[in-house]
C-alpha cells in the first residue's frame, strides 16, 4: 500500500488558518481556567493524587494513602499527571486540575489534525471549534477527572492511526495502540470503545485483505497488551510488598478492573472476587434484565444514576452536556456514506482513506452510545466518550455540505442549510431543557439566524450570488452550526454553573435548575485554592496529634471510613490508614493485623465512624479491653460522591487510643 493523501500539517497552512486555530485553543484555555482554582476534585481521588505526589512507591502502585496500604478503586493512570503537577507546583486545587487543561488542549488540537488531514483546513477549524465548545469538554477538562486523560488518549490514538493509514507504515499504528493502552490506565475498559472503530476502519482503508487483517490484528493485540501490562506487573509483586487492591475481595487487580469496574456494571456478579459480585442474581440473567429494562422502561426521571433506558442520551442531564450536535453528527454519517456509496470497487485510494475516517468516527460513536445506553452512567462526564467522534462527524457534515454548495442544481446546495435547520428544530426543544440565560441565548439566536440566512441566500442564488457572499457562506453556516454549543459553554464563566470534580456539567444544575437563577460572570480565579478541613475534622486531627498520632513517622490514626481519611490526606498530606476501601467492604486489614500493629507500636489511635458494623476490624480492635475513648466528633458528610452515591453514611466519628 502506498500513501494516497499528503500528510497535512498545520504549520504548513496559511497564517490566517494557523492564527484561527490558536484563537480557538486560547478561548478554550480561558474557559477551562476561568474557575480552575474553585473546581476541586472529589476528595477521594484528590487525596490519592496528593498521596502519590509524596511517595514514589504510592505513585507506582496508585495508592490511596501516603503509606501505600490500599490502592484506588480503579486504575490510577489519570492521577499520575496530577501527582506530578503537585510535586512541581505544590498542593493546590489548580495544580491538581492543570493537567486536565493540557489534556483538553491536546484533544482540541488532535481533532483539528484529524479533520485537516481528512478534509482540509476548513474542516480542521470546524472540528477544533466544535471540540472547544462541547459543554462537557469545557467543564470536564477544567476539573481533575479520569475522563480527561481517557478522551485525550483516544483522540491522539486516532491521529496516529490515521497517519498509519496515510503513510502505510507500521510504527504509527503501534503508537496508536500505545495511546489506547494509556487511555486504559485512565479509565480501564472505556478505552476499548475505540477498538471496534479502528478495526473496521482499517479493513475499509486497506484494499488488500491480508494486509488489512494483519494491521487490524496488530492494533488490537498491542492495545490489549499495553492496557494490561501494568496490571500484570502489579500482580507479580508479592501481596506483602504492595498495597491491597480496592474494589476486590481477594486482593486481585483483575477483579477490580474487569469485575468491579467492568462486567459487574452490566451484569452484577459476573466476575468473582470483585466487590458486590456475591450479591443479586448476577450473570447472564442480570444482563438480560438490564437489556429488557432498557427496551421497555419509560423515560427516566432525569437522575443520571438511574437504570438504563433507550432514551437516556436524549434526556436531562446528559443531553444538554453532549447533545447539541446530534443532528449534525447524524448528517455527517449520512453524507459521508452517501458520497462513497456508488464508488464500490473503483473507489480511489484517496477516497477510500477519507471514507475510512468517516467509518471510524461512526462506529466509535455507535459503540460508545450503545454501551452508555445499556449501562448505568454514574456521572455526567461519562458522555465525553461521545465527544470526539461527534466532533469529527460534525466536521464531515460541514465539509460535505460546503462541497455541495458549489453544485449546479438547487437541491444539493440546500443540504448544509437543511442540516442547520434540523439543528435549529432540535435546539427549540433542547433550549427549554437547558434553561440557558437570556443574555447568552438571544445573541446566539441572532448570530445563528444571520449565519443561516446568509448560507440560505448563497445556496438559493448559486453561482449568481455575489462572490463575497459565496466565500462567506461556509463560515456563516459553521457559525450557525455551533452558536448554541458556544452559548451553553460560556456558562462556565459563572462558577455556580461550572460543575465539579465529582460531576462535571455546564448549566444551573446537573438536573433541571432554578429558572430564576441569574447568570453572573465570576471573577477569574485561574490559580490557587487549597483543600481545607471542616471544623469537626480539624478538631479530630488536632486531638490525634496531641496524643501522638503522626509522630516518629507513624500514621495519624487508622479509620474505617475513607470519607474521614480522604479529607485529612487531601488537606494536610498526613498518613491515615483506611480499612474498607471505597465501598466499605474491602478487607484491607484484619483485626489480628491491626492488633499486631498496636503491639508493635506502629499505630495506637483508631477513628471509628458512626454506624460501623459489628464485624468491622477497626471497631473490633478500638473497642477492645486495652483501648479508651478520647472524643466523639459529629460532622456532616459530603452530599454526593463522584459516582452519584452518598459519600458516606457516617455522621460522626469516635477517636480511641489503644496501648
Amino acid at each position: 500500500m502506498t500513501p494516497a493523501l499528503p500528510l497535512a500539517r498545520w504549520w504548513r497552512e496559511p497564517w490566517w488558518a494557523r492564527l484561527s486555530l490558536v484563537v480557538i485553543v486560547a478561548v478554550f484555555v480561558v474557559l477551562t481556567c476561568w474557575n480552575l482554582s474553585r473546581g476541586g476534585d472529589f476528595s477521594f481521588y484528590e487525596a490519592a493524587a496528593r498521596s502519590m505526589s509524596q511517595s514514589w512507591r504510592a505513585l507506582f502502585f496508585g495508592a490511596f494513602d501516603p503509606a501505600a496500604t490500599v490502592t484506588l478503586d480503579k486504575l490510577s493512570g489519570f492521577a499520575v499527571p496530577q501527582a506530578l503537577s503537585i510535586r512541581v507546583f505544590g498542593m493546590s486545587i489548580s495544580a491538581v486540575a492543570l493537567p486536565q487543561v493540557i489534556e483538553g488542549v491536546i484533544t482540541v488540537v488532535a481533532c483539528a489534525v484529524i479533520a485537516l488531514r481528512w478534509g482540509g483546513r476548513g474542516a480542521g477549524l470546524v472540528a477544533a471549534a466544535a471540540a472547544a465548545s462541547t459543554p462537557i469538554f469545557v467543564s470536564m477538562f477544567a476539573h481533575p477527572m479520569e475522563d480527561g486523560l481517557l478522551t485525550m488518549s483516544l483522540a491522539v490514538a486516532v491521529v496516529w492511526w490515521q497517519r498509519a493509514m496515510l503513510t502505510a507504515r507500521w510504527w504509527p499504528l503501534l503508537i496508536a495502540a500505545l495511546f489506547v493502552g494509556i487511555g486504559f490506565q485512565a479509565k480501564m475498559m472505556s478505552a476499548w470503545f475505540v477498538l471496534p472503530a479502528l478495526v473496521v476502519a482499517t479493513l475499509v482503508a486497506i484494499p488488500d485483505r491480508r494486509s488489512a487483517l494483519s494491521r487490524a490484528g496488530v492494533v488490537t493485540a498491542v492495545s490489549v497488551v499495553t492496557s494490561v501490562a501494568w496490571m500484570v506487573v502489579f500482580a507479580l509483586v508479592p501481596a506483602g510488598s504492595r498495597p491491597y487492591v480496592d474494589g476486590s475481595t481477594d486482593d486481585d487487580i483483575f477483579a477490580m478492573v474487569f469485575g468491579y469496574n467492568g462486567l459487574n456494571r452490566l451484569a452484577p456478579g459476573a466476575y468473582p472476587g470483585s466487590v458486590g459480585s456475591s450479591g443479586g442474581a448476577g450473570g447472564l440473567g442480570s444482563t438480560l434484565s438490564s437489556i429488557v429494562h432498557a427496551l421497555t422502561a419509560p423515560a427516566s426521571t432525569g437522575q443520571h444514576g438511574s437504570l438504563p433506558t433507550l432514551s437516556k442520551l436524549v434526556e436531562l442531564p446528559l443531553v444538554t452536556q453532549i447533545g447539541w450536535l446530534y443532528p449534525a453528527a447524524l448528517a455527517g454519517i449520512v453524507l459521508g456514506f452517501w458520497r462513497y456509496r456508488r464508488r464500490g470497487r473503483v473507489m480511489t485510494a484517496a477516497h477510500r482513506l477519507r471514507f475510512a475516517v468517516v467509518v471510524a468516527a461512526s462506529v466509535w460513536l455507535a459503540t460508545a452510545a450503545a454501551v452508555l445506553t445499556f449501562t448505568r452512567v454514574p456521572h455526567t462526564a461519562y458522555v465525553a466518550s461521545l465527544g470526539v467522534p461527534m466532533v469529527l462527524l460534525t466536521a464531515v457534515a460541514w465539509r460535505e455540505g460546503v462541497r455541495l454548495l458549489r453544485a449546479r442544481t438547487l437541491a444539493p446546495r440546500l443540504v448544509l442549510p437543511a442540516v442547520v435547520v434540523a439543528q435549529a428544530a432540535w435546539w427549540v426543544w433542547l433550549i427549554a431543557q437547558a434553561l440557558l440565560p437570556t443574555v447568552l441565548l438571544i445573541p446566539a439566536i441572532v448570530v445563528g439566524t444571520a449565519g443561516l440566512l446568509m448560507g440560505l441566500v448563497a445556496a438559493l442564488r448559486g453561482r449568481s450570488a455575489p462572490r463575497p457572499l459565496r466565500r462567506a457562506a461556509p463560515l456563516a453556516l459553521a457559525v450557525a452550526l455551533l452558536c448554541l454549543p458556544v452559548a451553553t459553554s460560556l456558562q462556565v464563566l459563572d462558577d455556580a454553573r461550572d460543575g465539579s470534580g465529582g460531576d462535571a456539567y455546564v448549566g444551573v444544575t446537573a438536573v433541571g435548575g432554578n429558572r430564576n437563577e441569574v447568570f453572573t460572570v465570576s471573577a477569574p480565579a485561574p490559580w490557587g485554592g487549597h483543600p481545607s478541613l471542616t471544623p469537626a475534622l480539624a478538631q479530630l486531627v488536632s486531638l490525634a496529634q496531641k496524643h501522638g498520632g503522626g509522630a516518629d513517622g507513624t500514621p495519624l490514626f487508622v479509620t474505617d471510613s475513607w470519607a474521614i481519611s480522604a479529607q485529612i490526606i487531601d488537606a494536610t498530606g498526613a498518613s491515615v490508614l483506611t480499612d474498607g476501601g471505597y465501598s466499605g467492604h474491602v478487607p484491607v486489614f484484619t483485626a489480628d493485623q491491626l492488633a499486631a500493629m498496636v503491639t508493635a507500636g506502629r499505630v495506637h489511635l483508631f477513628a471509628v465512624a458512626y454506624g460501623a458494623p459489628e464485624g468491622d476490624p477497626v471497631r473490633e480492635v478500638a473497642t477492645g479491653p486495652d483501648c479508651r475513648t478520647l472524643t466523639t466528633v459529629t460532622f456532616a458528610p459530603a452530599k454526593e460522591a463522584g459516582d452519584g452515591r452518598p459519600a458516606s453514611k457516617a455522621t460522626g466519628v469516635t477517636l480511641y487510643e489503644c496501648r
